[in-house]
């Protein structure tokens, strides 16, 4: 009986190919590292302009981990443990959702330009009588 072989099949090619995945998710970690350090030195910049931004985010953030913890409890404690360890992250989210909630209030606040409403003289014309006037014919006239 015939083998099939891999004529292009090489242990070298597997071991560089492990290697280099090996390298591509450690200079993954390395960047991931670097922007939680980075983030952790800004964590208390983030959180204190997120209050002077809008306060009401901070709020809500605890009432939410505090309903979690009194509803449900493991949930609520994998979120406070989740919430420590990634402090520098929650902070910076924190204050993005702070950020765009005072964007768009000041979006709200501009003012319009006075405008005139225009009447349609044509809009009044239409008539409708003629769909309203609908023959019902009888079940035994569709047999005629």
């Amino acid at each position: 009986m015939n083998k099939f072989e891999f004529k292009s099949y090489n242990k070298t090619n597997s071991w560089l190919g492990l290697i280099l995945v090996f390298i591509v998710v450690f200079i993954i970690y390395l960047i991931i590292q670097s922007i939680y350090k980075l983030f952790l030195v800004l964590a208390p910049v983030f959180i204190v302009l997120a209050a002077i931004l809008d306060y009401r985010v901070l709020m809500k953030f605890g009432i939410v981990i505090y309903e979690l913890l009194r509803y449900r409890t493991l949930l609520g404690i994998l979120a406070v443990i989740f919430t420590i360890l990634g402090f520098p992250f929650v902070s910076a989210a924190l204050f993005f959702n702070a950020f765009m909630n005072f964007k768009t209030k000041r979006k709200d606040k501009k003012k319009y330009i006075d405008y005139e409403e225009v009447k349609d003289k044509d809009a009044d014309i239409l008539d409708l009588d003629e769909f309203k006037k609908v023959k019902v014919n009888n079940y035994e006239d569709l047999f005629e």
